[in-house]
């Protein structure tokens, strides 16, 4: 499966759209809503669908216009649609389990009419944020979207704070890969159960208090889909992955698919329990990853599956490759 192709994302080759009025998406939604001008404050209050009555998979793209400063979701609140956003704008919910911004049920949606997860699925990101812009999403749930759940293109920045991203339809081609933007993204306290690659490490990023479940097709973290990205580095902070499950017979925590670049992971504080994974895969002869790991428990099947490229590791102060670490007892205490 590819990925967003490297030049949408450098160049700013994606489709030009005309946003829509806020008057416009209060007669498109079929729930209820209110517009406080004076603070560029959009609130969805009631459960509803946005269809501006275009082909279905386009109909529910809010092309959010600039006086939107801030979108809120109410508690209890399922709005089926998506946000694309120019400028910088905050997405927040009143509660991170009830207020949902939905995408489908169906399963392999967008793959079977020949989106096959690269440039043309973009779009379609639950919430896309387009130009050297900073999007802040917060005590959110994003459900089952169309394809991608957030992505940062031609320089965009994210944060995502006290957020959720779950995919509960199953199947190989959701496409519902968590998040993927500009350098100096971050993502603290959120929890992701993606039915695709989950962070992907493609410039400099920092993950804190953050849980991944590895289901059905999930890659935790992400290297690449191409030869883009090289020198980024991600640091992770209390992170902790589970899951029986992922990619592949062997599934990896850690994946580079395609392309040539060095990458650096640096994880402080780090659980894993996946007896079925292993901790590397790195699929191309081109790939380098600087991998250091402190204070880890790591239960798995492998250190290494399929890996041409190289890894250089130290996890818990040992360079030995191997598929169990245990952290000091007095730092698992605490």
């Amino acid at each position: 499966m590819r990925r967003l192709l490297p030049f949408l994302l450098t160049t700013g080759l994606l489709p030009v759209v005309q946003a829509q009025s806020v008057a416009t998406l209060q007669q498109s939604f079929s729930g209820k809503c209110v517009w406080e001008a004076q603070a560029g404050h959009f609130l969805f209050l009631s459960s509803g669908r946005i269809d501006f009555k275009r082909d279905q998979e386009m109909s529910g793209i809010w092309n959010v216009p600039e006086e939107v400063k801030r979108i809120t979701i109410a508690v209890n609140t399922r709005v089926t649609g998506q946000f694309t956003l120019k400028h910088s704008c905050t997405i927040a919910g009143a509660d991170e389990k009830t207020s949902i911004l939905y995408g489908t049920d169906t399963a392999g949606l967008l793959h079977d009419k020949g989106m096959d997860g690269g440039g043309r699925c973009l779009p379609y990101s639950a919430i896309l944020g387009w130009g050297k812009i900073a999007v802040t999403v917060t005590n959110l749930t994003v459900l089952n979207p169309l394809t991608f759940m957030w992505t940062g293109a031609d320089g965009a920045r994210f944060h995502l704070e006290h957020v959720r991203g779950l995919d509960n339809r199953g199947g190989w081609h959701n496409h519902s890969d968590g998040l993927q933007a500009a350098k100096g993204s971050t993502i603290r306290d959120c929890y992701l159960e993606c039915g695709d690659d989950a962070i992907k490490v493609y410039n400099d990023m920092l993950v804190e208090n953050t849980t991944i479940k590895m289901i059905q097709n999930c890659v935790p973290i992400q290297l690449g889909w191409g030869s883009y990205g090289n020198g980024a580095r991600g640091v992770f902070r209390n992170v902790t992955i589970i899951g029986e499950r992922g990619r592949g017979r062997t599934p990896a925590v850690i994946e580079g698919n395609q392309g040539s670049y060095h990458k650096t992971i640096e994880i402080t504080g780090l659980v894993i329990s996946n007896a079925n994974a292993a901790m590397v895969r790195l699929k191309e002869e081109g790939m380098e990853l600087d991998l250091t790991v402190k204070h880890a428990d790591i239960t798995l099947k492998a250190f290494f599956d399929n890996s041409k490229g190289i890894s250089r590791s130290e996890i818990n102060g040992s360079k030995e490759k191997k598929n169990n670490y245990t952290a000091d007892q007095s730092v698992r205490e605490k």
